[in-house]
């Protein structure tokens, strides 16, 4: 007996993609949920517990959206469930071990890679070519000549060496940067001039002039940016963190700033988020601030797109998937 594929997914991403889904599924069956939680199955509201879907995409439109909630709950539930595609590329939130727990098969995305990337570059660029002298001199109407630093000139550690940490080297490395990688093996990357392992930081630490945290966050990595680590960055060094907010202690960085080692701080994510109000990082002359919004490049909504409907063509040939879990970056 053919096996019937049910798919549970977001309202909004069935009517933008329902045609091309059943091109690879002609026979489909969607379970569509609402901004308001609601299922329907060919029309009709189904509640969720009486739901059989085997597939799930836990894309963008669903971490955005009102029925957030509803959704992981009917993914919870759900006891027919055999594969999640989700948008997250880490996935040390405690949902994601439930998922893999249960025996599902889960997959995780590299769509965000190239708009993270353009993010880690232009936060380099600012820094090195020292745009809020330029724009102090230009509210001043000073004529001012600034020198800045070429790209070129830069060595970069960058502390997570997958997908994120790759589209950043292929940019810097296009511009001349040294560029040392960090991952759980040494290899070799055409991007990179050294693929390390994370024992070799202490040592790589006190070369870099950019630091980028690319790090999935678990038990070794949290707070692995810490006083010590602070006290091995170079002078007038770039912290760049667009991995998770649990990557650094935020009090030791606020210190070693103090010292300018590093110089300046890029933050996208922080150890509670939103950032409370009366964070002092807010108002810290070294630190920008983000809002958890590194990914939020024109392309990576489409680049979703075409990863899911890439993976469910491969799931459902019984071929390798893209981007599948690891379970040494699910939390416990």
């Amino acid at each position: 007996m053919a096996t019937t594929h049910d798919l549970l997914i977001l309202e909004s991403s069935w009517q933008r993609l329902e045609s091309r889904i059943r091109q690879i599924v002609p026979d489909i069956r969607a379970s569509v949920m609402s901004e308001q939680g609601i299922v329907t199955v060919d029309g009709k509201t189904v509640p969720v517990e009486k739901l059989r879907s085997t597939l799930g995409w836990l894309n963008l439109e669903v971490f955005a959206s009102p029925a957030r909630r509803d959704y992981f709950r009917a993914l919870f539930e759900l006891e027919s469930l055999q594969w999640v595609q989700t948008a997250s590329a880490g996935i040390e939130d405690p949902a994601f071990a439930t998922l893999v727990r249960k025996g599902i098969t889960l997959t995780t995305s590299d769509s965000q890679a190239p708009a993270v990337a353009d993010f880690i570059l232009a936060a380099a660029l600012d820094f090195f070519q020292r745009q809020d002298q330029r724009h102090e001199a230009q509210a001043a109407r000073h004529w001012q000549r600034i020198p800045f630093r070429e790209l070129g000139d830069t060595a970069w550690l960058i502390v997570g060496y997958g997908h994120i940490g790759r589209e950043t080297a292929r940019r810097a490395s296009a511009f001349g940067a040294s560029i040392t990688g960090i991952r759980r093996q040494e290899g070799q990357d055409e991007f990179a001039h050294q693929v390390a392992t994370l024992e070799r930081l202490p040592q790589l630490l006190p070369q870099a002039d950019v630091v980028v945290l690319s790090v999935g966050l678990n038990e070794t990595t949290r707070n692995l940016a810490n006083a010590d680590f602070f006290a091995r960055m170079k002078a007038d060094s770039l912290l760049v963190n667009i991995g998770r907010g649990g990557l650094v202690d935020e009090l030791s960085l606020l210190d070693a700033l103090n010292r300018d080692a590093p110089a300046r701080a890029v933050l996208d994510v922080f150890q509670k988020e939103p950032l409370p109000q009366d964070s002092p990082l807010w108002h810290h002359p070294k630190v920008r601030v983000t809002a958890h919004a590194s990914n939020l490049g024109s392309g990576t909504p489409r680049r979703g797109d075409e990863l899911f409907l890439d993976n469910l063509q491969r799931y459902l040939r019984g071929g390798e998937l893209r981007n599948p879990a690891k379970r040494d970056d699910l939390t416990s």
